[in-house]
């Protein structure tokens, strides 16, 4: 999953071909999350919550160290002070609803396979426009309608292509999309919040934060499950955690906001969505996963109803700004 982070807007004719490459390369950072987490089961025995403490953990450690090199507050220019009062939501906030997400979707891969929960969790995107159209009263394309739909048809092959096949683990492939569902509201509610405190503070600060604070929710969760905490084995069980923490949590993200800014917010959207298409197929290949009909149907529909989703509402936000320039 990448993570919504607010920046400057793009001309549409601009696209800097530095950070597009960043783009990708974050996205595909990104991608290979699920597959740590699932080799740091297999080679260091850890439990799906311990490795998903260590990825927040693993990730804030390698963001306080950039932003320790970069000479950067931790708290931001502004201090401790929020809004300038006494509540300090942007130091917690997100952190809690981050620590949802990454629980439930490492949950999900006990019982799911990765293409399944990824995919799923994917359509956060269309929670988080759905909650602007009935909270803040945003506008809905006809474009994002027939995405929506289109998407959710996918989620309905994808559900039943887990009740058709083996399933990767000896768990509930059902209930594993239901935890990847659930990572999916999670996502948006943690999307929604940094957009409200990304006025302001910066990126890598509410990043360092959010990932700080989820691994102080995470920690006991994975401490006292049953699954070993400490990975075994050496580095062969440390080197999936810390690609997981420091390669897809800390580099993907740093990269992607990185991308953002040379490359309009029309196109990055739809680039991203090469991080779940590119996760099934690293788990067919990498994890013996293979992909049925009913999934490869099913991703086809929730990625196209995504890019036809995202489409429109892009449309729509340049239809609000031109009608603003020939307001003035």
């Amino acid at each position: 999953m990448s993570i919504g982070l607010k920046t400057p807007p793009v001309s549409a004719s601009h696209i800097s071909p530095r950070h597009l490459a960043g783009l990708i390369a974050g996205a595909l950072c990104i991608a290979f999350a699920p597959i740590f987490a699932v080799l740091s089961v297999r080679l260091g025995g850890v439990g799906m919550w311990d490795a998903a403490f260590w990825r927040v953990f693993l990730g804030a450690a390698a963001l306080g160290i950039l932003l320790a090199a970069q000479r950067v507050s931790f708290f931001g220019s502004q201090g401790l002070a929020a809004d300038g009062g006494r509540f300090r939501g942007w130091l917690w906030v997100p952190g809690i609803v981050f620590a949802g997400d990454f629980w439930v979707w490492h949950w999900s891969f006990e019982h799911t396979s990765v293409a399944n929960s990824t995919l799923l969790a994917n359509v956060a995107i269309l929670f988080v426009t759905l909650f602007a159209w009935l909270v803040w009263k945003e506008k809905l394309s006809r474009r994002f309608v027939g995405g929506a739909v289109l998407a959710f048809g996918g989620v309905a092959l994808l559900m039943l292509s887990s009740a058709r096949r083996v399933p990767p683990t000896e768990g509930n492939p059902i209930f594993g999309d239901f935890l990847a569902l659930a990572t999916a509201c999670f996502y948006a509610s943690y999307q929604l919040t940094m957009k409200r405190y990304r006025r302001h503070r910066t990126a890598p600060v509410l990043m360092f934060w959010a990932s700080a604070v989820a691994s102080i929710c995470l920690l006991p969760l994975a401490w006292l499950h049953p699954d070993p905490f400490w990975p075994e084995g050496g580095w062969n069980g440390w080197w999936p955690l810390i690609g997981i923490g420091v390669l897809s949590h800390a580099c993907g993200q740093g990269l992607i906001a990185y991308g953002l800014g040379g490359v309009p917010a029309s196109l990055a959207s739809v680039v991203l969505l090469v991080q779940p298409v590119t996760t099934a197929i690293l788990g067919a290949v990498i994890l013996g996963q293979p992909l049925v009909t009913w999934q490869v149907l099913g991703g086809v529909a929730v990625v196209g109803g995504l890019f036809l989703a995202i489409r429109g509402q892009v449309a729509i936000a340049r239809q609000a700004r031109a009608a603003t320039a020939d307001g003035r």
